[in-house]
């Protein structure tokens, strides 16, 4: 079964709340900053999902 665009909206934002949580309990500021740069790129990339879709 193929995951659809939308589907993989959903994922990404879901992957990305979890991410901006994590980098809130982040030991370090760097570790803070690389989750929060990937959580940012999650919801990009499912903004721009949904935009295709």
């Amino acid at each position: 079964m193929n995951e659809t665009d939308l589907d993989k909206a959903a994922r990404f934002e879901v992957e990305a709340l979890d991410l901006h949580r994590r980098s809130r309990s982040a030991r370090t500021l760097p570790g803070s900053i690389l989750l929060r740069f990937r959580a940012l790129w999650k919801e990009e990339a499912a903004r721009l999902l949904r935009r295709r879709a």
